[in-house]
């Protein structure tokens, strides 16, 4: 990828506007960003291939990254992006280019709630939290059903009747 200005010369190309706005091409390779990644910790195995600057690196040199396993390690927590002395917005990226890849078929990586089809998370991670969570009985009630559904169903259980909120959407009435 060109590099002018500290800018990535973007055309019609959804990935490298991305690329762009999220301006990885400003990215010093300072390493903040992978010195303080909590992928390090909980992941059993911490490669440069899937920490910021690996997936960043690849990015632009125009590597197929959408394809690539190790955009979905990423847990989003943004902690990259607050220490960044160049502004890189990693997480945001990695969110963008994550629905991306949703959109153009390649979903393999991804988790979909079963209850209303849209995704919810990144199957490293699901991966993860089922291993860090078997034995509890939690695994399947946190991992399966994304954030609204898993909420819906445990108002399902408790039998809370449901309520109309501003927005229109139906929520139900927790007490």
């Amino acid at each position: 990828m060109m590099k002018q200005e500290g800018k990535a010369i973007v055309g019609k190309d959804p990935l490298a506007k991305i690329i762009d706005d999220k301006k990885l091409a400003l990215c010093v390779e300072c390493g903040k960003c992978v010195a303080s990644c909590p992928m390090a910790e909980f992941y059993d195995r911490f490669s440069f291939l899937f920490s910021a600057r690996g997936v960043i690196k690849k990015a632009l040199l125009g590597l197929d990254i959408l394809n690539d396993s190790n955009i979905w390690f990423c847990l989003e927590c943004e902690l990259c992006a607050r220490l960044c002395p160049a502004g890189v917005k990693y997480a945001e990226f990695v969110e963008d280019i994550r629905q991306l890849a949703i959109s153009e078929g390649i979903t393999e990586n991804s988790v979909i709630c079963p209850r209303c089809g849209r995704y919810h998370q990144p199957l490293p991670t699901v991966g993860r939290l089922k291993e860090i969570l078997a034995g509890s009985g939690l695994d399947g009630e946190f991992t399966e059903l994304c954030p609204q559904c898993r909420r819906d169903d445990v108002a399902e259980k408790f039998a809370f009747p449901p309520v109309t909120v501003k927005s229109g959407v139906i929520r139900h009435q927790t007490g």
